[in-house]
């Protein structure tokens, strides 16, 4: 039976994040070593995304959030990115493009002149600063899959929305509701065991609310797209102890032990750093930052102030990656405003 068809469910192939080849330290000092690696290509983004600065003042809008899927059938991979509009009356966004230039496994190569990823959707939100971003694929490893974005200022909830290259970004409702002002911001979502664990957090808080639902309750009949988002329940609170980061994600090493990334940097033009702060479940705890390395991105304004993702490739290779903070009148042939994201590999 093909995948994603209603097989037995014992048989279900339920999203995870690979592993780390080595334990995380070792693997983000290689990242750092490994810096001439770094790749670039173009999300073409529009002009309403550009953000060059009035009268030497900055303007208010920019890029907050970025994810990629995992490499699909094709050989193609997509990337999505929330963009904030802070503007009396302005809505932010949420955007997908089809990036399908060469790679190398799951790592995108550079070009001359660099590939420019057509923008697919862009889907205008209730919220003017959609923030943190994660995605999590489909079972079965389907060319499908969810994201689950932070609307931190004026809606104060976690929406989800289900995609696939054909039906594009889909709203499937929030997850929780009812979060106080000041975010949320962050969130964190892999499953560990056969229980997922969904985390929604802000700084401003200090704190964070757990979700969690069992893998069959989440994924019930093994389907793509089947999805119930009504099978996360609460697991309690917990003190949340990242500071200064844009986004941040779980990542398990070659050790098994896993972590929360913390992207940080204090503005595009500034160093970039991961830090690193332990987890443990059952109890669920996030340890004060036990680490911070410095990683390098290539010369120009990308970098961790707005947005950072990763994805760890099935042999274990980590791959990290940032974007401009503003669109940029630079694209090559018949595209004009983009957004270059660096991506760069720990091997």
């Amino acid at each position: 039976m093909e995948p994603g068809n209603g097989q037995d469910e014992a048989a279900c192939q339920y999203p995870q994040s690979h592993a780390t080849a080595r334990p995380i330290l070792s693997e983000l000092d290689a990242l750092a070593t490994n810096r001439r690696r770094c790749t670039s290509f173009y999300l073409d983004t529009v002009e309403g995304m550009s953000g060059a600065p009035t009268f030497s003042t900055e303007r208010e809008e920019h890029h907050q959030g970025l994810a990629r899927s995992h490499k699909l059938s094709d050989g193609s991979i997509y990337f999505f990115l929330t963009h904030a509009e802070l503007d009396v009356g302005d809505q932010g966004s949420l955007s997908s493009y089809r990036y399908s230039g060469p790679t190398d496994g799951d790592h995108v190569l550079d070009t001359e002149p660099l590939t420019v990823a057509p923008m697919r959707q862009i889907v205008m939100l209730d919220e003017q600063h959609p923030a943190d971003i994660v995605f999590l694929p489909d079972v079965n490893w389907a060319d499908a899959g969810y994201l689950f974005v932070t609307h931190e200022y004026d809606e104060h909830l976690v929406m989800c929305y289900g995609w696939d290259p054909v039906g594009g970004l889909v709203s499937r409702g929030p997850v929780h509701q009812g979060f106080p002002a000041g975010g949320p911001a962050f969130l964190f979502l892999d499953r560990v065991g056969d229980h997922y664990y969904l985390g929604v957090a802000s700084e401003h808080w200090g704190w964070g609310q757990l979700l969690s639902a069992r893998a069959t309750d989440l994924f019930p009949g093994c389907a793509q797209g089947s999805l119930d988002l009504s099978a996360f329940r609460s697991a309690g609170m917990f003190p949340f102890p990242v500071q200064g980061a844009s986004q941040n994600k779980l990542v398990r090493d070659g050790a098994g032990r896993w972590h929360l990334l913390g992207f940080r940097s204090d503005d595009q033009n500034a160093d970039d750093y991961v830090d690193v702060y332990g987890v443990t479940f059952g109890p669920f705890r996030i340890s004060p930052r036990s680490a911070s390395v410095h990683v390098y991105f290539r010369e120009g304004d990308t970098g961790f102030a707005n947005t950072g993702t990763h994805h760890v490739e099935a042999a274990g290779r980590l791959l990290i990656s940032s974007s401009y903070r503003w669109a940029e009148e630079e694209g090559p042939g018949e595209s004009s405003y983009v957004s270059r994201v660096d991506e760069c590999p720990s091997s």
